[in-house]
């Protein structure tokens, strides 16, 4: 239970960090969680999305969305699966 306890923290800690360091809400997008999950460093990739949407709002340019990498394509291309486990 506490891995569990330990997983859902660190969702968490993805989630709050993209919007508030980023000021994206990735929190309906499992794909985008999974993601951070696999990856690693919510704060730092947060971070650098912001300095690349501050970029491209001084550029006139349309903000970029995060990207999921295979894993969390995965989970998006499976997530009725996934529901029916829980």
């Amino acid at each position: 239970e506490n891995e569990l306890r330990a997983s859902l923290r660190q969702i968490r800690n993805a989630i709050d960090a993209y919007k508030k360091i980023a000021n994206v809400d990735i929190s309906q997008n499992p794909g985008i969680v999974a993601t951070l999950y696999n990856t690693g460093d919510p704060e730092a990739r947060a971070s650098v999305l912001a300095a690349e949407n501050k970029r491209r709002g001084e550029a006139g340019e349309p903000e970029k969305l995060p990207e999921e990498n295979y894993y969390g394509w995965l989970v998006n291309d499976r997530i009725g699966d996934l529901k029916a486990l829980f």
